[in-house]
């Protein structure tokens, strides 16, 4: 039984694992408003290529700030492109967000590391040769934000 479970995932996984076009693509910066807490959020992203075609891994880092909160997070995404005959590629996705929360309390700082689960909608276009401009939605729960709106430029590397 092990063998043949074995055997199933590296035929899935070597055709993958070949056709997989990873590497450094690009980076860029973000800016958003996030809800609960209700923060202005600014980071930066890499675009670390495609897992398999048209599923790209885009990881980033942000800090948010405001509403008596400090949250600096990293965010794990792949993100599904969709194949379209217009210069707008919509995607949709999801990964895994670490967060480490600060809250201002009236009895002091109260700290803690959160890992939740995202998900992630938006759609990408050209802004000239080498660049892409996005916009995406974010949701999750915990205690780090509910939802997210994030504005991007992405700089091409390739």
């Amino acid at each position: 039984m092990k063998k043949g479970l074995l055997g199933v995932l590296l035929a899935v996984a070597l055709p993958a694992a070949a056709s997989a076009q990873m590497g450094f693509f690009g980076w860029g910066f973000r800016l958003g408003l996030a809800d609960d807490p209700d923060q202005v959020v600014v980071g930066f992203h890499q675009d670390l290529g495609q897992i398999v075609p048209n599923l790209r891994f885009q990881p980033n880092l942000e800090l948010g700030f405001g509403d008596d909160h400090t949250i600096v997070s990293t965010e794990i995404p792949v993100h599904y492109l969709f194949k379209t005959s217009a210069s707008v590629k919509p995607y949709l996705g999801g990964g895994i967000r670490v967060a480490w929360i600060e809250r201002e309390t009236r009895r002091g700082d109260k700290s803690e590391i959160e890992i939740a689960p995202v998900f992630v909608g938006g759609a990408e276009w050209r802004a000239g040769k080498a660049s892409d401009v996005f916009f995406e939605l974010h949701l999750s729960g915990g205690d780090a934000h509910d939802a997210k709106v994030v504005f991007g430029w992405m700089f091409r590397a390739r």
